[in-house]
């Protein structure tokens, strides 16, 4: 598959689907490993911090009494480590996935490795981290501020990552390359990430179903008592589910990546003379636009 071409919409939700489809082995065993420890943590810690708030529930609607149980259980350990653990979760899922197409993409026809991919997650781990914390900060600043803002840079920012993994760049240039980027095509961004994410949430129900029934039971008394460990595999279910829907929206933002670094630069175009004379020269990308998006 050659990454850097022009796509239409349609092409790019098809995209991301085959990659994943295609890359399932190497890309979910990547993700396991890089991603898995954090990923097992939270879903554990989420659980016990569920048992532990459903068998202390109190009976009854006393509203003070109410407040102070749900302090009490948000305040938890369980819950902090949790809470701690799960921040980590998208970031890795995203480093993951950027490194992946790096190294597929830099070895084509190649097996994708996961020393390969650990060695990228690496590279741009300490860049990464400044970046998402900015890109936070700036979201939910704008956001605060007035929503349509944080709107606008949150769907700018989509391609940070990307930028910092696949182009070595900084916390320092990730801003100006991705309104560089995004500019002209930030509808088509927009719609792509709604679209694909949409498709992701449907995807997160087969996950999440269980640990809501769990719940559920357990809170209209239906069940006399719900072993822990029923509780934490349903959650670690969850959280498992949040490692696979994070990973297609990061596939899909990338063939956006892709799609606006051929518009703009025309990477591929450009490969494809350099390697003029070569036996094997790449492929060069059709010049169709992006459609109605």
């Amino acid at each position: 598959m050659n990454l850097y071409q022009t796509r239409d919409f349609g092409e790019k939700i098809n995209a991301t689907i085959q990659y994943a489809v295609k890359q399932i082995r190497s890309l979910s065993t990547a993700l396991l490993y890089i991603a898995g420890a954090p990923a097992l943590i939270a879903g554990i810690a989420s659980g016990m911090a569920s048992a532990s708030m459903l068998s202390t529930q109190p009976t009854g609607v006393n509203t003070p009494r109410m407040n102070s149980w749900m302090i009490q259980q948000l305040s938890s350990p369980y819950y902090l480590v949790a809470i701690v653990f799960a921040l980590f979760i998208p970031l890795l899922v995203n480093l993951t996935v950027y490194s992946h197409l790096k190294v597929y993409n830099r070895n084509p026809g190649e097996p994708v490795t996961v020393e390969a991919v650990w060695a990228e997650v690496q590279n741009a781990f300490g860049r990464a981290i400044i970046t998402w914390l900015v890109v936070g900060i700036l979201v939910i600043a704008a956001t605060l501020f007035f929503l349509i803002p944080g709107i606008y840079l949150g769907v700018v920012f989509s391609l940070a990552l990307a930028v910092v993994v696949l182009e070595d760049g900084s916390a320092s240039t990730f801003m100006g390359r991705c309104f560089e980027l995004i500019r002209d095509h930030w509808w088509s961004t927009f719609g792509l990430i709604i679209i694909i994410s949409f498709i992701a949430y449907i995807l997160s129900f087969a996950f999440n179903v269980p640990a809501a029934g769990v719940s559920m039971m357990v809170a209209l008394k239906l069940v006399p008592s719900m072993p822990v460990y029923v509780t934490i595999l349903t959650s670690i279910l969850s959280t498992v589910g949040s490692v696979v829907v994070s990973s297609l929206i990061a596939l899909g933002i990338a063939f956006q990546y892709f799609n606006l670094v051929e518009l703009r630069d025309g990477r591929s175009i450009l490969s494809a003379i350099d390697s003029i004379g070569s036996s094997t020269p790449p492929p060069i990308p059709r010049s169709s636009d992006e459609g109605d998006y």
